[in-house]
């Protein structure tokens, strides 16, 4: 190859690496837009993907907050509705409990004057699931004047039968409790048994000077709650919701829970009180008893 074929030869080698350069010069400005313009759009996206989250994020918030919320009301809706079931049951537990503790004191008290007095005058006296709890009080106060009334004749007759200084010295806090014992005993033998047993002068006295008449139950107050008269005595023993329909009907379920535990609570505090200080003249009864046979 002579020397100008080959200077033609480069000359159209370099021709050409300059359109080479050229055209990569002329796309490298629209490749640069393309990029712009997918960046662009990429960051569009992205913001709209973000904005999307945005508002996505605090409604799963708010949602989230809402159906948490509304399972600790449940929650705590069901235990406050379990502790009132569980108030309940305790008012018509404790009620039925005094109900039947006027009852046992009672058979005790006439037990006690049957030993004493040697007879059988007084019978046992039992609560009547099936009768309201007005009727079952209404009984066992009948009983219980009945005691009262017997208690009073045998100390009148008591104070007939023996001197007066005798009947002071065994009724009334004087000498000592072996002195009293002396003159119980003394008493018993002299009237040979017609006083009926050694503690009966005692016993007798106790029970006619005592507050019975005080603690007897309120009939009068329990009338004043219709409730009393109509609840028998073994619906004390039903569920909490069978009592709670009974007193209330069918009013709205958590009214009607309150309404039921203060009925029963207003019944409880007139009952209690008086039962409690009966319990405590029975008490009083057999310690003195107890206490003067230990002398003899």
């Amino acid at each position: 190859m002579n020397e100008d074929q080959q200077s033609v030869k480069d000359l159209n080698h370099k021709q050409h690496k300059i359109h080479q350069r050229s055209s990569v010069l002329q796309n490298k400005p629209r490749r640069m837009s393309e990029r712009r313009e997918i960046n662009v759009r990429e960051s569009q996206e992205s913001q709209e993907g973000m904005r999307s989250n945005s508002q996505t994020f605090p409604n799963q918030i708010v949602e989230a907050f809402h159906n948490g919320s509304t399972r600790m009301r449940s929650w705590f809706c069901g235990k406050e509705d379990e502790t009132k079931k569980e108030e309940l049951i305790r008012s018509t537990q404790s009620l039925h409990h005094y109900i039947h503790k006027y009852f046992n004191i009672t058979n005790r008290l006439s037990e006690i004057l049957n030993i004493q007095m040697n007879q059988n005058i007084l019978p046992a006296v039992s609560a009547n699931k099936s009768e309201s709890i007005e009727q079952n009080c209404v009984r066992v106060r009948r009983v219980m004047s009945q005691i009262l009334g017997l208690c009073e004749r045998e100390d009148k007759l008591v104070q007939k039968s023996i001197e007066p200084a005798l009947y002071e010295k065994i009724a009334f806090s004087v000498g000592s409790l072996e002195e009293k014992a002396v003159v119980i005993k003394d008493v018993h033998d002299k009237t040979m048994g017609v006083l009926g047993n050694v503690f009966c002068p005692v016993v007798t006295f106790q029970l006619a000077r005592s507050n019975l008449t005080d603690v007897m139950p309120p009939v009068e107050l329990l009338k004043s709650q219709p409730v009393s008269s109509f609840v028998l005595l073994g619906d004390l023993k039903q569920s909490s919701k069978l009592i709670t329909k009974l007193l209330c009907g069918s009013q709205n379920h958590q009214t009607s829970l309150d309404k039921a535990i203060q009925l029963m609570q207003d019944l409880l505090s007139i009952l209690r009180p008086p039962c409690d200080s009966y319990n405590d003249i029975l008490c009083d009864v057999e310690a003195y008893v107890k206490i003067i046979s230990k002398k003899m």
